[in-house]
């Protein structure tokens, strides 16, 4: 993905303000848990003190259970909070950025973590939860053919295809081409081909009026205005509709977007059935008619394999596309506006900080969206602790191993121990995710700058590999020494 320099608003005094406020939160939490593991340290090492007698009497080389030895474990993890708030602070704490790092509830690391900023593709992770939370993992998609007055003797005067806004809907020549995509190997799909089969089962061999693809459960806005051109020409996004095969291409070799994407779908179906022996009319777009009778349909995945396989290679198409939809289940308008408003509604109704949330779009693209680090470690603590919401860690890419990150850190202790989604903008590096190279912590952090968008690689170790380090601390034994023989 590709757009201009960084459009965060910067507020220099608010945002330094902002960010002194989290240090000072962080210094207290951490000083207050030093001094208070310092005193229980005190208090043993005398209780040990008065108890020499029958501790001489009794000789052993264990630890006792209240020694004073198994306090520093404590002390190891505030020194490694405070190392890691310094580290981050010197490689990510402008302004314009912020980051959080948490263990369980525990913040060890924050700065301008309530701070809206340009989130790029970090935000599929905010549209997963409010999808999940709406519709439910387990909901499909149901893509029907149907035909007024059936099939008669083997013909249908005219069959109309009706969007359900499935974004996965692909041909077995596409599925193909994800299957061999460098981070999309692992994409799911609805078979248009089964669809295909489906019909013929029913007995139909002739449609001569043809197929009419009917998209008219979204609106018919493709691409949002303010999106780079550049966007739609480099296939980063297809068309936007209810109705949408292979993310809207007209061919898959030679990858060019359809205008009308419901009449493509059409096309699609007739030359499948065409190819199956059945006579079939010119293919259009339109309005389905009352009183029509179903003859066939093809339903998708579950809805928690499309939104892991959606943050897994970043797909903006599904982004766009569940947006819509959730638009259409909250307040009836297949519109992203609607959809928008709709993900931040959920969100806050899940109990999640989304008071600052602005989104217009869904993938990420837009640089008018803004969201905040501490929603997204609290988006993923909800995913960890509630069932329903699994499909976002499932699905987030794993360092050095799939998705938008199989080929980044590798060689290094990330490698199969992140598991994060990526947000990449010119000007834009964020990471939010879980990283287990020592206890299990959660993070996110968005660095904004003069910087190209190829640089977001990088920019992502460096900060990855900070976090990965923690507790950067002496060992416990050299904060209390184990006690004479």
């Amino acid at each position: 993905m590709t757009g201009p320099h960084s459009t965060t608003p910067r507020h220099p005094g608010s945002r330094r303000n902002s960010r002194r406020r989290h240090q000072r939160r962080s210094r207290h939490v951490v000083a207050g848990a030093l001094i208070l593991v310092a005193v229980l340290a005190l208090v043993l090492v005398f209780s040990a003190g008065d108890n020499g007698s029958s501790a001489a009497a009794t000789p052993s080389t264990g630890t006792p259970l209240w020694s004073a030895r198994r306090v520093p474990q404590a002390l190891v993890e505030g020194v490694g909070a405070q190392h890691l708030q310094a580290a981050m602070n010197f490689a990510d704490g402008g302004d314009g950025n912020c980051f959080e790092v948490t263990a369980g509830d525990t913040v060890l690391a924050s700065n301008n973590a309530d701070a809206p900023v340009l989130g790029a593709s970090t935000q599929k992770v905010l549209v997963a939860a409010a999808a999940l939370g709406a519709l439910g993992p387990d909901f499909t998609y149901v893509t029907k053919a149907v035909a007024p007055g059936g099939v008669d003797g083997g013909t249908v005067d005219k069959l109309y295809l009706v969007g359900s806004g499935d974004p996965v809907l692909s041909t077995a020549e596409y599925a193909a081409v994800l299957k061999q995509g460098k981070w999309t190997g692992n994409d799911v799909t609805t078979s248009m081909e089964a669809l295909a089969d489906a019909i013929v089962a029913k007995g139909v061999k002739r449609i001569p009026g043809g197929i009419v693809g009917d998209d008219s459960r979204y609106d018919n806005e493709r691409y949002i205005p303010t999106w780079k051109p550049e966007y739609r020409t480099g296939g980063d996004i297809g068309p936007m509709g209810a109705l949408t095969v292979n993310d809207g291409l007209t061919s898959v070799s030679r990858k060019t977007l359809a205008d009308d994407p419901a009449l493509n779908t059409a096309q699609t179906l007739t030359a499948l059935l065409t190819a199956r022996g059945v006579q079939v009319g010119g293919a259009s777009s339109g309005a389905t008619p009352a009183g029509t009778t179903e003859v066939a349909s093809v339903t998708s995945p579950p809805l928690k394999d499309i939104v892991a396989s959606m943050l897994t290679s970043s797909d903006n198409n599904s982004a766009e596309l569940l947006v819509k939809e959730l638009g259409v289940h909250d307040s009836k308008q297949g519109t992203t506006a609607a959809g928008t408003a709709a993900v931040k509604a959920r969100l806050l109704a899940l109990g999640l900080p989304a008071e600052p949330l602005a989104l217009v779009d869904g993938s990420g693209l837009d640089r008018g969206n803004r969201l905040t680090c501490n929603l997204l470690v609290r988006t993923l603590a909800l995913a960890a602790d509630k069932p329903e919401f699994a499909a976002i860690i499932l699905g987030l890419p794993v360092a050095g191993q799939s998705g938008t990150l199989i080929d980044q850190m590798t060689g290094t202790p990330l490698a199969g121990k992140l598991r994060a989604k990526t947000g990449s903008l010119q000007g834009v590096a964020g990471l939010t995710g879980i990283v287990e190279v020592g206890p299990t912590l959660r993070f996110a952090f968005v660095d904004t700058g003069d910087f190209p968008e190829g640089s977001a690689p990088a920019i992502r170790l460096k900060l990855a590999e900070i976090i990965g380090t923690f507790p950067d601390a002496p060992p416990a034994d050299t904060l209390v020494p184990a006690p004479a023989p």
